[in-house]
């Protein structure tokens, strides 16, 4: 069986969660010799020497430049001509015809569940396009089961046609390595002596609910000293420069600070020499930095909504992201009790041991198989 995958992610400048998925699964899938022959296609050069070195017998890395149509039309005649028996699309979009069956990945439905906060172009062609696409393919794999039941309930996806296949952590999210460096990004020096984290890698979404987090954070500390809270993530649109302003109303400007993105050379020692996770998000799909924190051997608070209880397991404290105060009453609870955290934590390593990138290659091979033969 030959494998078609939209590997653009491989070569993209840009790391958010889709894009995080692709490199660990065809990483994963270069791994395992039961894997089908896999042609993976890109549309510029990879720059990382680590993922272009992938290519092998097994796994091609082909590139394929189209000016305009990638995914409508140069995609599918390469497929065509490549002669694939199967194609995976990562990121629920499948183009208008194909001459092989398909299957897409969905990580989330938040444009469903949070219309009112998308761009209403993206809206609009979200809603008129993930369902069309959604119908046509040949099986859907979920992030999560939540990201599965969501399918189900919102836009009557049959489960049969859903298979839920969780994500990876890489192993360099350990307790073990070096602290946090004084000079990682202004503000570091001052976090010597531990921190909150809360990070959103892809943007200040109001679904992150970082609003609610800073609002907690103000209550704490008008009852009790507290470590500095680090909000990592870009903080350049709109949305970013408000967080930044709402921080600064609630007197919290020397509190609070916001490194931007942080690379992924920083992003390991970042949860390595925090005090607690707090990720008080609406909605997740699956919420990978959970999963990370935990695999670091960092304590974590979460919300008790849409899949993060899956990820969490009794690892972490839930609570409800719509109340400050339940979300205050936790940060003061999990800072004055040294014994809860140290529990949280071997929790959380052990649950994060569950999750490793090939299960989920494997995983991902059973449905190649189910749908596209033997090989």
């Amino acid at each position: 069986m030959r494998l078609g995958l939209d590997a653009r992610a491989l070569a993209s400048p840009v790391r958010s969660g889709v894009e995080h998925y692709v490199i660990n699964l065809t990483r994963a899938l270069a791994a395992l010799p039961e894997a089908p022959d896999i042609i993976a296609y890109v549309d510029r050069p990879i720059s990382d020497p680590a993922l272009a070195s992938l290519s092998s017998e097994r796994l091609k890395i082909s590139l394929l430049r189209a000016r305009r149509g990638w995914l409508r039309a140069a995609l599918p005649w390469r497929l065509w001509r490549d002669r694939a028996d199967l194609v995976h699309l990562p990121s629920t979009i499948l183009p208008p015809v194909l001459p092989c069956p398909a299957v897409v990945t969905v990580h989330d439905l938040a444009w469903a569940r949070f219309p009112e906060t998308y761009d209403p172009a993206d809206l609009r062609m979200q809603t008129r396009v993930v369902p069309r696409s959604l119908r046509r393919a040949a099986h859907i794999i979920t992030v999560s089961h939540s990201t599965a039941r969501d399918l189900t309930e919102t836009l009557d996806v049959p489960a049969d046609r859903i298979t839920a296949i969780p994500l990876g952590v890489s192993p360099t999210f350990s307790p073990d390595g070096a602290a946090l460096p004084p000079d990682a990004f202004p503000g570091a020096e001052r976090l010597t002596g531990g921190y909150l984290l809360h990070l959103a890698t892809g943007g200040p979404h109001p679904r992150k609910n970082v609003g609610l987090l800073l609002a907690a954070y103000a209550r704490l500390r008008a009852d009790q000293p507290a470590p500095p809270l680090v909000v990592a993530g870009d903080v350049a649109s709109e949305r970013g420069r408000a967080l930044l302003d709402t921080a600064a109303d609630l007197g919290l400007a020397e509190d609070v600070i916001f490194p931007g993105q942080v690379s992924e050379a920083v992003l390991p020692a970042l949860y390595r020499s925090a005090t607690l996770l707090v990720y008080p998000s609406l909605y997740e799909g699956f919420g990978l930095p959970l999963l990370e924190a935990m695999a670091s051997g960092l304590p974590v608070i979460t919300s008790n909504r849409s899949s993060m209880p899956e990820v969490a397991g009794d690892a972490a404290i839930l609570v409800d992201p719509e109340s400050v105060e339940d979300l205050t009453a936790a940060l003061a609870r999990a800072l004055m009790d040294d014994a809860l955290r140290r529990d949280l934590a071997q929790r959380g390593l052990a649950r994060s041991r569950e999750f490793t990138w090939e299960r989920t290659a494997r995983e991902t091979i059973a449905v190649y198989r189910r749908i596209g033969g033997r090989f």
